[in-house]
């Protein structure tokens, strides 16, 4: 169970590409073949990996697999869920 909150997808992608490696959002854009702004709203954390984005992101570091970056989008996304649990009221069906 994660009881940090995970690093945003975008904010890895950063460290690792736009600082680590040094390439600007324009570069990593035209690597991944992506439009600009997309890049820039993940890198941002103003919007997630997608599968087709996870595929393109393996592609470029062959050393990660698709799945490593579902992963990372999924314990985020679990993770800012339950920061809502107790807003999110359902009725449980009740045992047969």
């Amino acid at each position: 169970m994660v009881t940090h909150k995970p690093l945003h997808p975008g904010a890895i992608i950063h460290e690792l590409l736009i600082d680590g490696a040094e390439l600007t959002i324009t570069e990593l854009a035209e690597r991944l073949r992506v439009n600009r702004t997309t890049l820039s709203r993940l890198i941002n954390e103003h919007s997630g990996i997608s599968p087709e984005m996870a595929l393109r992101l393996s592609k470029l570091l062959p050393n990660t697999d698709m799945v490593f970056w579902m992963n990372l989008q999924r314990d985020y996304d679990i993770y800012l869920t339950k920061q809502h649990t107790d807003e999110i009221i359902v009725e449980p069906i009740k045992a047969a």
